[in-house]
């Protein structure tokens, strides 16, 4: 993994993300963590918690407005708790990039579990896109 430039956002988010210690981990996905971010793009960072207790509607907006204030940039950001996501969107958060990580063991088995039922999932969910796809057509 490369080194997390500390004066940029990805170091800012880590060092403000360390200061909870209710977070596991943290990635950055979406446009932002492909390069491909525009100037009205927001910056989409998922948030694994010790326990889902703390993941209220409030508590990601205060934690989104904490992160915006830390990195001082125009860029919204968007800040998703990952405990209760569904297998399609968890997996799209797994290809970006990890920028915290407070407990390895506990995130390396919420990856590789997150993996395995999206594996297991993912033939259902092409029928699914299949069917749906053919709907849209007629």
């Amino acid at each position: 993994m490369n080194k997390i430039d500390e004066s940029g956002i990805p170091g800012k988010i880590r060092q403000t993300l360390s200061e909870h210690d209710e977070i596991v981990a943290a990635y950055i996905f979406g446009s932002y963590a492909r390069g491909h971010a525009r100037a009205d793009s927001d910056i989409d960072i998922g948030i694994l918690l010790k326990d889902d207790t703390g993941g209220s509607g409030i508590y990601p907006a205060r934690l989104a407005g904490e992160l915006k204030d830390a990195c001082k940039t125009g860029h919204a950001i968007d800040v998703r708790i990952l405990n209760r996501g569904s297998l399609r969107f968890l997996h799209q958060v797994l290809k970006g990039k990890l920028i915290f990580s407070r407990d390895d063991s506990k995130r390396i088995k919420f990856e590789t579990t997150t993996i395995l039922k999206y594996l297991d999932f993912k033939p259902f969910l092409e029928e699914y896109d299949r069917m749906r796809k053919q709907r849209l057509l007629q």
